[in-house]
């Protein structure tokens, strides 16, 4: 059994494993490249495989930087099944529909404006292309064991978002357990991971291995931010994932505005991505800590944005509000829009929830930007930048190690990635050092020999 570590080797984005097997080949995740150029411009590379010869793939969670670049294996040859959770499988649908929208609105601003250094300005992919990828997918129960070709493969409980689950795959001599992303033990709505079954090797996530979040609750950030643009009357805008992070959001706003701690501010919800998101929860309540009925009572708090006109008129309102829109780090989408127009104003707060790649503009925020490019011209941020981790949907390091040392059985070598490199280098040692455990952190596009 090989494994080529094709994405998320030496960075936290653009997911790959390719896993050989005699004549099976299997790609656990598909993910699109995000942050710095140079990764991005990877996704317009060609696959370092051909996508006819690839079997099926394993679906580990619905982010983009673990299926976003499905619809591109699909539109170079790949015909096979992608096997997923139930969850995951609706929240795909939903994501990659949305991605191709963006990117084709996105390609069709640039060629309007003429921003672009390209003529014309392309979709990476495009809505008709995730058409032929839908079809594709197949819902896969927990701990329900499938085959695929010389290979039995097995879903396990994550955490992280809904429906986010680890992989092991097996050969009857050999199993290697791929964590994907890991969640948190104390997260305010998903469980916890299971701890890893018996394997002989592990592919472990390592975002966060070289720190422990913050040890104040988010829901205590959240109330000081509100606080202060109450005080302000100014407007608090907190990018944010549409699947996962805006869902925690919402549940922690209400908690405190039920609870009295915060006035009672309007809240808009600007991601109609995430309106559909936020339906799933109530459709695989197991998935997650609250019961029957209490999500759709949540959103039936706050102000939906559905239409593009709502979301320009919300950039002419004033405050004190709430806006929650996509994307996380800034990357793109309609919150880029509600940036040009808050971002320079002293009154207004910008909340950064959670984990900012390296190059986009999450992170020139983040370490003290004064000017951010949007569209092609420079905005000044006048804006309260505030950066926490207490949102973030990953276990920290003591998470990582604890998620680890609960294996029914120390494995044979864990392989980081998903990390960038001085996190993994952090969480190798600490590995090293509490389990003696041999540790390696693959390189981008290396073939490992199990």
């Amino acid at each position: 059994m090989e494994i080529g570590f094709l994405g998320a080797a030496g960075t936290v984005t653009g997911s790959k494993f390719l896993i050989h097997n005699n004549n099976t080949r299997i790609l656990v995740d598909c993910g699109m490249f995000q942050g710095l150029k140079e990764l991005r411009l990877l996704n317009w590379s060609p696959f370092p495989f051909n996508p006819r010869d690839i079997n099926a793939v394993v679906l580990t969670h619905a982010h983009l930087d673990h299926c976003g670049a499905l619809p591109l294996l699909v539109k170079n040859g790949f015909q096979g099944p992608i096997y997923c959770t139930e969850p995951t499988l609706e929240l795909t649908k939903i994501i990659l529909m949305d991605s191709a929208k963006i990117q084709e609105e996105d390609a069709e601003y640039a060629n309007k404006k003429g921003f672009s250094k390209h003529a014309p300005a392309l979709a990476l992919y495009t809505s008709e292309d995730v058409e032929k990828t839908l079809p594709l997918l197949r819902g896969i129960k927990l701990h329900e064991t499938f085959p695929v070709g010389s290979l039995n493969i097995q879903f396990y409980g994550s955490g992280h978002i809904l429906g986010a689950a680890s992989a092991l795959v097996s050969n009857g001599e050999k199993s290697v357990y791929f964590s994907g992303d890991l969640g948190r033990s104390n997260d305010p709505l998903m469980w916890p991971p299971e701890p890893p079954p018996e394997c002989d090797f592990i592919v472990m996530e390592s975002t966060y291995g070289n720190k422990d979040h913050s040890l104040t609750p988010s829901k205590d950030v959240l109330k000081q931010c509100i606080l202060d643009v109450a005080r302000s009357r100014g407007v608090l805008l907190i990018p944010s994932f549409a699947v996962g992070r805006a869902q925690n959001l919402i549940y922690e706003i209400s908690e405190l505005k039920r609870a009295g701690e915060v006035p009672q501010i309007p809240v808009f919800f600007n991601s109609p991505m995430g309106h559909e998101v936020s339906g799933l929860y109530e459709d695989h309540a197991s998935f997650h800590r609250l019961g029957p009925g209490q999500f759709a009572e949540l959103m039936s708090e706050i102000h939906s944005v559905k239409t593009a006109e709502d979301s320009k008129s919300l950039n002419k309102s004033q405050g004190p509000m709430i806006i929650i829109a996509a994307s996380g780090m800034l990357t793109g989408g309609r919150v880029l829009h509600h940036l040009k127009a808050f971002g320079p104003d002293p009154r207004n707060m910008i909340l950064l929830a959670g984990f900012q790649s390296v190059g986009t503009r999450g992170w020139s925020l983040m370490n003290g930007a004064k000017e951010i490019k949007v569209h092609g011209m420079y905005i000044d941020i006048g804006a309260q930048i505030v950066s926490s981790d207490s949102f973030s949907a990953h276990g920290d390091r003591t998470d990582l190690m604890n998620w680890l040392k609960a294996s029914i059985k120390p494995p044979k070598k864990v392989f980081l990635v998903h990390g960038e490199i001085n996190a993994a280098e952090s969480l190798k040692e600490r590995i090293k050092t509490d389990m003696a455990c041999d540790v390696q952190i693959p390189e981008m596009n290396q073939i490992v020999s199990l």
